[in-house]
């Protein structure tokens, strides 16, 4: 046998044991790719999406002229249930559930009452309104919102119950009322489309506030 021939026979051999090892080596490769996979789709399972109660709806021609007085929004007084940073949905009659995977981008206190002072800003001609920490000044109008009720599910839609107050500081005239809201989710039962039922169910109790405070700056004058 000449050089040559056992030269051609031996790579030959150590090709077809190349490629024999390979093949018995693709399972071990897939299953690195596959576990090196994983990371990116725990990462897109436990993403945190946060939602604020601006509501969606085109929003009202501004109102012209002067501010001739203010009105400010107390944070709202909510249940203890649902003091807390994720979305509290409503299950059943005696069942809610928390997704922390979906929370507010503010405290929920905090973004009923800023909610209610954008709707009150819309409908108050020659009111300045605004939401804080902090009380009115004299001479301004209290608001102050008590949230009995709040009630989300992703396939129905949002309802809440408010009782509320409004205070005229500078004659001391109270006007106290209750209002519900209700709107229901369109999309799909989505967590976004839940949260726009909320602002939208939220604006309906604002229009009922903001129907008493332009009564009472009427009479008031």
């Amino acid at each position: 046998m000449s050089a040559r021939t056992t030269f051609e026979r031996t790579t030959l051999a150590r090709t077809t044991l190349g490629w024999a090892t390979l093949a018995a080596g693709w399972p071990l490769i897939l299953g690195a790719l596959g576990a090196l996979s994983i990371p990116s789709a725990c990462l897109r399972s436990t993403e945190v999406r946060y939602y604020t109660l601006a509501s969606k709806a085109p929003a009202d021609p501004p109102l012209s002229g002067t501010p001739r007085y203010a009105v400010h929004v107390a944070p709202a007084l909510v249940p203890e249930t649902l003091d807390r940073p994720e979305l509290v949905l409503r299950v059943s009659a005696t069942e809610l559930a928390i997704d922390d995977r979906h929370l507010w981008a503010e405290p929920l206190r905090t973004g009923i009452a800023r909610a209610v002072a954008e709707r009150l800003g819309r409908q108050l001609d020659g009111a300045l309104v605004s939401a804080s920490e902090q009380r009115a000044a004299p001479g301004d109008v209290e608001v102050t919102i008590d949230v009995q009720d709040f009630d989300v599910r992703l396939a129905e839609g949002a309802a809440i119950d408010v009782a509320w107050t409004i205070r005229w500081a500078k004659d001391g005239r109270i006007r106290t009322g209750r209002s519900a809201g209700r709107a229901r989710s369109v999309g799909g039962g989505s967590h976004d489309a839940a949260v726009a039922a909320c602002a939208v169910a939220l604006d309906s109790v604002s229009d009922d506030i903001a129907r008493s405070v332009r009564l009472d700056y009427l009479s008031g004058r």
